[in-house]
């Protein structure tokens, strides 16, 4: 009597074990880009703070974006693979010039068309996977 209680409930733990096997493989992806750093990013502008023409490459990376240290500063790009998977790149700036709301960079690392993160949810580095944020 005890044997065939056992191998009931054996039989039934069994079988939730491999239902909740395969619900977690499902939404394996789904729980993987909810544990990533979600960040928001914004396209790399080319141009200078005061309009004018400038003889090497300028871009214009909002003050959230850059961690500046001087007149050098740092800035992760976001770049997506073919398989849709996202990592950050840190990047070294030359900033030249600043206001309220941009800094003026150069740099070889950059052009126009980039995304820059400039907000995330946790500390990220280089190298890191993260999950880009869509705005509203």
């Amino acid at each position: 009597m005890k044997k065939d209680k056992l191998k009931k409930y054996a039989l039934r733990f069994g079988i939730a074990f491999l239902i909740a096997l395969a619900l977690l493989t499902y939404f394996s992806t789904t729980i993987d880009n909810i544990l990533l750093p979600q960040v928001k990013v914004t396209e790399v502008t080319y141009g200078t703070i005061d309009g004018e023409q400038s003889r090497d490459d300028r871009y214009l990376l909002p003050l959230s974006a850059v961690d500046a240290t001087g007149n050098t500063g740092t800035v992760f790009v976001a770049k997506t693979d073919e398989n849709n998977k996202t990592t950050v790149s840190e990047v070294t700036v030359d900033i030249k010039n600043s206001d309220d709301l941009y800094y003026e960079v150069t740099s070889d690392n950059i052009y126009s068309g980039m995304e820059v993160v400039y907000s995330t949810s946790k500390s990220i580095a280089n190298g890191d996977r993260v999950h880009i944020v869509e705005e509203e």
